[in-house]
């Protein structure tokens, strides 16, 4: 399991907090890592292919929906994936078998997530001291309530802004007012705590928002 190094922050004179989830409040890398494996062996099994050749089929899939859907949260579907995936290898849509194959991939990814000591604790002094939170993230929102449903958060997490929801994702200026508006805070009252420089980072700063690095190891 990698490890992330949560900020040390200070919360005088802040309102509020906007919160990455992904590599910042546990570990995205270790989680997909054993997600993808656990897919690549299922769809070998099933295609009697070799898990070279599955991979390569695979993240060739991935490549062709990132690109064609860049900007937008299904950019990140594990479902297209895994749909275009079948159908390259077989010529044909398979519907029971990609519905059954993407929860196969989250069921893996879910099963290794642990929150981060670091943002645990910072999210416990945000809910004794009343801060609200809300998670500013890219990818579909249903994915996203899992992750904070299996992190047991939804008690201490009082919104969440999916780049689905927004229409757009970071570091684009829409998914932090919509945030904002959520939390009713203006720029300079809230902190945005994130992994990514372009995204969280710098997407923050540029709208007058103090921003804190998450670093991963």
């Amino acid at each position: 399991m990698g490890k992330l190094i949560f900020p040390e922050i200070n919360l005088n004179g802040i309102k509020g907090v906007l919160l990455d989830i992904d590599n910042t409040i546990y570990h995205y890398d270790s989680c997909h890592e054993h997600a993808f494996n656990t897919i690549i062996n299922e769809l070998s099994k099933m295609l009697n292919l070799s898990k070279d050749i599955i991979q390569k089929e695979f993240l060739n899939s991935r490549k062709k929906i990132n690109t064609d859907l860049f900007d937008y949260a299904s950019s990140h579907s594990r479902f297209l994936y895994i749909q275009i995936t079948l159908e390259k290898c077989l010529k044909k849509t398979l519907f029971k078998e990609t519905l059954k194959l993407e929860e196969v991939y989250w069921s893996a990814f879910l099963s290794k997530m642990q929150i981060e000591e670091g943002a645990k604790k910072f999210i416990n002094k945000c809910y004794e001291l009343n801060l609200p939170i809300c998670c500013v993230t890219d990818l579909t929102s249903q994915i996203q309530f899992r992750k904070i449903i299996q992190l047991k958060l939804e008690d201490k997490i009082n919104f969440i802004v999916t780049s689905e929801e927004a229409g757009i994702e970071k570091p684009n200026k829409k998914i932090f007012d919509l945030a904002l508006k959520k939390i009713n805070l203006k720029y300079d009252e809230a902190i945005m705590i994130g992994d990514n420089n372009l995204k969280d980072i710098k997407g923050a700063e540029d709208l007058g928002i103090r921003s804190y690095l998450v670093k991963s190891l």
